[in-house]
């Protein structure tokens, strides 16, 4: 803010009025180096752009996990996960093999009709959405960066209100949260909730949305 003429000017904003949208992206570009700013989880746009940095975020081992947290010289009661109580807390051991993750992702894998399968870092989890006749940004969308983001919200629910959800109510938040990201009514195309929910929906509806970053 800057003061002039007797008002205030928001300088973030080329017309000098204060504009949120202004504010959030001058933090994204903070916490964001410039040269990720086309990252693909960054600016795909089947996703609220928040889900997309967390991605970005954990991609990296940038979420505040207990080993990150040891790493920057932060003194903690324990490294152990706070789901399990049994391994130390790493940014792939939270969202992946954590066991109570994994029955998560055996929920997910079930509703989409995929193969269960193990993975050891979300590198890995990523590659793997090319199987089977789905899009692979349409897979990863719902089947790591959402599943992801829901776990680790689940596991905040843990740590800060002792109150984590369970497994099938889990699944079902990551079946209603994208089905409400896929159905915006601003897309072209649309598609029914039973038809989202049992996986049965004509496989050419990708072609009047874009499933592409940008």
């Amino acid at each position: 803010m800057q003061e002039g003429n007797g008002r205030y000017i928001f300088k973030l904003n080329p017309g000098g009025c204060y504009v949120s949208k202004s504010v959030g992206a001058k933090i994204d570009e903070c916490i964001i180096p410039r040269s990720y700013v086309h990252d693909e989880t960054i600016r795909n746009n089947l996703i609220p752009q928040k889900i997309g940095i967390f991605m970005w975020r954990t991609l990296r081992g940038r979420i505040l996990v207990k080993l990150e947290l040891d790493k920057q010289g932060i003194d903690l009661d324990s490294l152990l996960c706070p789901m399990c109580n049994e391994v130390i807390e790493s940014v792939d051991h939270v969202i992946l093999s954590c066991k109570f993750a994994k029955e998560v992702w055996v929920g997910i894998h079930k509703w989409w009709n995929l193969n269960p399968m193990s993975y050891t870092n979300i590198s890995d989890q990523l590659k793997s959405v090319n199987q089977g006749g789905i899009p692979s940004n349409l897979k990863k969308v719902c089947n790591v960066w959402a599943t992801s983001y829901i776990i680790w919200k689940n596991r905040n629910q843990k740590v800060f209100q002792n109150n984590p959800w369970a497994t099938p109510k889990l699944v079902n938040e990551v079946q209603v949260k994208t089905f409400e990201w896929i159905s915006n009514p601003s897309r072209k195309g649309h598609f029914e909730w039973q038809q989202w929910l049992t996986c049965h929906f004509n496989m050419s509806f990708p072609s009047a949305i874009n499933l592409d970053p940008g």
